[in-house]
């Protein structure tokens, strides 16, 4: 007896078997805020069964398509692996159809790759971030229908440790990519819009003139010529005005996604939440709302690592993430412990209980985060609540 088990388009799960037998669909949806688990109901359709337009699994092989696309590397027929430098790019293919290295531009990239990529449905290109340089190739695959993902080098390379390779050369990290899809469940990257690239170019602007401006206040603060002082403080005057001037566009930017998204305005209904952190969210961090609080605090890299071996226990601490997202978690959390009264409260008390001020605002980091991310799954705003004078807490030395 062949079977099958299949996404449809409302995402919910049909296991499909073969003439004659039954058809059981599990549709998944969250309880509410205070179940963690998820609801599972059945019903048994009998039916014949249509044939699959989908590519031909065998019996008990799980397939997951949308819009014609692989949506996991270890289900595709054929993993690509890509290294992306600056003027060109190494290509690991097992088929060996494709040509091993190709100029790292739009026309070469369709012409040697895209082009003589015969299922675009079954296959699945992994590069990995290098700055950059792999827009160009993520782009080309996107428009073309062919599932990429852009995958953490860190990860990669501990993956070739792993593996026992400890060279590094360009042909052989495309064959480690190759192997890292192959191996590893690996989910694409989706595609951005123009509007969302424009959005993220002007965060990403932001952060850049931020950065110069801390350098050059680091610089006149050392500075003891006054020709210098001058200079640097013209300098820093352009960036402060520059970075007006960002905030200003992405304040227009967010009045205009809120229309479309509603993720905008249940973000900033949170008290201590302003542009900035909304666009960084919506920008470095789009799982929001749909990971659980683990995960996403996981991503945000603000959850608690272990490090315990045996009788030893020791002390868990944040480590890796989207660095990005934890530094403006981190100003957004501060601003919460004065101005949001249900962060506020759970500072106060984790410093009650003796913990460190930074323990606890990463705390708070971690529970605002949560609190979005709940937020943002089920569309809803921030729900005020009076707290009478006598009751009002007040944070001192923060």
């Amino acid at each position: 007896m062949s079977s099958e088990l299949r996404v449809t388009e409302d995402w919910s799960l049909i296991w499909v078997c073969s003439r004659n037998q039954a058809a059981i669909q599990i549709d998944l949806f969250p309880l509410g805020a205070s179940t963690p688990w998820m609801s599972v109901i059945v019903w048994l359709l009998f039916f014949e069964p249509v044939p699959s337009q989908e590519r031909s699994v065998t019996t008990n092989q799980l397939v997951f398509t949308r819009m014609g696309q692989m949506t996991s590397s270890k289900l595709a027929a054929r993993v690509i692996g890509i290294d992306v430098a600056k003027d060109k790019i190494d290509v690991s293919d097992a088929e060996g159809k494709l040509k091993q290295e190709v100029q790292n531009s739009t026309e070469s990239i369709v012409k040697h790759l895209v082009r003589r990529i015969d299922r675009p449905a079954e296959t699945f290109v992994v590069c990995e971030a290098t700055g950059g340089y792999e827009r160009t190739l993520v782009k080309a695959m996107h428009e073309a229908g062919i599932a990429v993902t852009v995958a953490n080098p860190f990860q990669v390379r501990q993956f070739a440790k792993g593996m026992g390779v400890i060279e590094k050369t360009d042909p052989i990290d495309a064959q480690l990519l190759r192997r890292f899809g192959e191996v590893v469940d690996l989910l694409p990257t989706p595609p951005k819009s123009a509007a969302h690239e424009h959005h993220e170019a002007l965060v990403r602007r932001r952060e850049q003139v931020m950065d110069l401006v801390s350098q050059e206040q680091n610089r006149l603060y050392q500075a003891c010529d006054e020709t210098i002082t001058d200079k640097i403080t013209i300098v820093l005057d352009v960036l402060k005005l520059q970075q007006k001037q960002l905030d200003a566009e992405i304040a227009v930017f967010l009045e205009i996604e809120a229309e479309t998204n509603p993720a905008v305005a249940v973000i900033q209904s949170v008290p201590g939440i302003g542009p900035v952190t909304t666009s960084t969210l919506l920008c470095d961090l789009p799982e929001l709302g749909t990971l659980n609080r683990g995960e996403i605090a996981k991503l945000a890299g603000v959850a608690p690592i272990a490090h315990e071996s045996g009788q030893k226990k020791g002390t868990r601490s944040i480590y890796g993430g989207r660095g990005h997202v934890r530094r403006v978690l981190y100003m957004a959390a501060l601003a919460a412990t004065r101005h949001n009264p249900v962060i506020r409260k759970f500072y106060v008390r984790l410093l009650a209980r003796g913990k460190e001020k930074k323990v606890a605002l990463v705390a708070c980091m971690r529970k605002l985060l949560t609190i979005l991310n709940h937020m943002v799954r089920n569309q809803e705003p921030w729900r005020t609540t009076t707290v009478p004078a006598e009751q009002e807490i007040v944070v001192v030395g923060t």
